[in-house]
């Protein structure tokens, strides 16, 4: 019997016992495991800290070797019992665990953790707002039709984004409508010889998860013969194979057999500017043998990325048009497109391009490309001088004038028949006793006809830029210059009198001044000449 006397003392050491088991946390959670992590099935996130884990409790201890501390033991004070916690580090952004059952406070922090058995359920976290990673594949996987699945409806490819952190799960036409799910990676790891990746839909309804061997040839990988995809969104299954679904992968021939190969005039290839624009905006094309890719604000910015699929049989053999079928990844899926290349000179070509879904009889975007040149050995059309209105706008940022007389020299060089000359003079605007005086020089690159109306022709200046020059097929009547993307294709409004450089003169006076300049006068006369020049400036600039 225990008397009066020692029953406080008694108490004092069984209080001290039964609260051992519960006394301050001696472990230390490491950093990889610390985070919010969703499980898929839970609707509360888990949260882990350094000595805490949400629905767990807190850690009291690990279990293991000095370096590998993964075992975890937690008390849970609502249940009043602790298990042991086995945590797999997979990625940043995934962790699978297993856990014991619920044991005694007292029980043996050994004997619990080796309860954990292989057989174990193999639950896996995923971190929330995980960042996205990229995934493995460059190009799209497509599955050949599994006869074993009991369901018609059937996973088709995993189609390869624009965005390579982002894929696409298609289905056959046999699955509902919508079935198909835009995903991001965002995790992967390698056990053994097996891949695996983890990604999520884009509206973060479920979890996409599956492994694949890679296959080696020639010493570099290649792509895998098949793919174990995870059954449901919970990837519980992830590690095992038996219950994934197996896809085997078409070979990468497969969905290329249409493919035919492409072979472009050399007359096409290179690097290629945008008539029109000038400075940052203006267009760069690039043109080889399987693409054709368009940039802009200095290379920075791709407008078209544009695969050649198929050179379309040509209408007339002789003729220096080719038009090409082309594909682009435009987000998870290919949009077709139809090329239209005319050559105009060994410096100019035409483009259009339009949608496949019209049958390549209509083209929406239209372009006049040229090759930056030095020296040009064609003759300019329609050559003489010709001056604008008052009321003439220059569409071509060539000066700071608002008002003033324009004046186009077209072809009046004697030792250049290619060159123009486009010059205007003006008062400032600001301080009117200033004059500006701009003369911007060009070359004619090409020039063309492609209606009973108009001839086109582009003019090249300062080296990088050029424009559009159109005038009637009537000769000496008037001429326009335009800053319009294309010179075949162009807006009517833009061909209006107010924006016109009326016909004036031929360039007969011009070429008189020149050759009284240069051939053998006697040398009485041509100093009397430049002796007067020189008087008359002198008046001028004293009054």
């Amino acid at each position: 019997m225990i008397t009066c006397k020692i029953l406080p003392l008694y108490l004092m050491i069984l209080t001290f016992g039964l609260s051992s088991a519960t006394s301050l946390p001696t472990c230390f959670i490491s950093t990889p495991f610390v985070g919010e992590w969703i499980q898929p099935g839970l609707v509360d996130l888990i949260t882990i800290n350094n000595t805490w884990c949400s629905l767990k409790g807190t850690c009291l201890t690990s279990i293991g070797q000095q370096d590998v501390k993964n075992k975890f033991i937690f008390y849970n004070e609502q249940t009043r019992c602790k298990r042991c916690i086995l945590f797999i580090p997979r990625h940043y952004n995934a962790l699978q665990y297993r856990e014991s059952e619920c044991f005694d406070a007292d029980d043996d922090n050994g004997r619990i953790c080796g309860s954990i058995t292989p057989d174990t359920v193999l639950y896996t976290l995923f971190r929330d707002n995980a960042e996205s990673t990229s995934c493995p594949f460059e190009q799209s996987w497509y599955f050949e039709k599994n006869r074993q699945l009991s369901t018609s409806c059937q996973p088709k490819a995993f189609q390869h984004c624009f965005s390579s952190n982002t894929f696409q799960l298609t289905y056959n036409n046999r699955c509902p409508a919508n079935q198909n799910i835009r995903a991001t990676c965002f995790a992967q790891f390698i056990d053994g010889n097996i891949n695996y990746v983890v990604a999520r839909s884009l509206d973060r309804q479920r979890f996409i998860c599956f492994s694949y061997t890679k296959t080696k040839r020639d010493e570099q990988y290649i792509q895998p013969n098949e793919v174990y995809l995870s059954a449901d969104d919970t990837c519980r299954d992830l590690l095992t194979r038996e219950s994934a679904i197996v896809l085997n992968i078409l070979p990468s021939s497969y969905h290329h057999q249409s493919e035919s190969q492409i072979q472009v005039p050399p007359w096409s290839y290179g690097r290629w500017l945008t008539v029109g624009a000038s400075g940052s905006n203006a267009n760069t094309v690039y043109i080889n043998n399987t693409q054709l890719i368009m940039k802009m604000n200095n290379d920075q910015t791709v407008v078209h990325d544009l695969k050649f699929t198929r050179l379309m049989p040509s209408r007339r053999p002789n003729e220096n048009v080719i038009r090409i079928k082309a594909k682009s990844l435009e987000q998870c899926s290919s949009v077709f497109y139809c090329i239209k290349l005319i050559y105009r000179s060994s410096s100019v070509i035409d483009l259009s391009i339009g949608f496949d879904e019209h049958g390549c009889k209509d083209t929406h975007l239209h372009y006049t490309l040229f090759k930056p040149s030095t020296s040009s050995n064609i003759s300019c059309p329609q050559m003489g001088i010709y001056k604008s209105s008052n009321t003439y706008r220059p569409l071509i940022p060539v000066s700071t004038c608002t008002t003033g007389l324009w004046t186009l020299s077209i072809g009046c060089e004697l030792t250049n028949k290619s060159e123009v000359t486009f010059s205007s003079t003006c008062r400032h605007d600001t301080v009117p006793d200033v004059q500006i005086i701009t003369s911007l020089k060009g070359i004619c690159l090409a020039s063309w006809r492609t209606d009973h109306r108009f001839q086109r022709t582009i003019i090249l200046y300062e080296q990088t830029r050029a424009f559009c020059l159109i005038q009637p097929l009537k000769p000496m009547t008037a001429s326009w210059i335009l800053s319009e993307s294309s010179c075949t294709h162009f807006s009517a409004s833009s061909i209006n009198v107010e924006n016109s450089l009326r016909y004036s003169d031929t360039c007969d006076l011009y070429k008189k001044t020149y050759q009284y300049l240069t051939t053998n006068h006697s040398s009485i006369s041509r100093i009397s000449y430049l002796l007067f020049c020189f008087l008359f400036v002198l008046f001028l600039c004293k009054y």
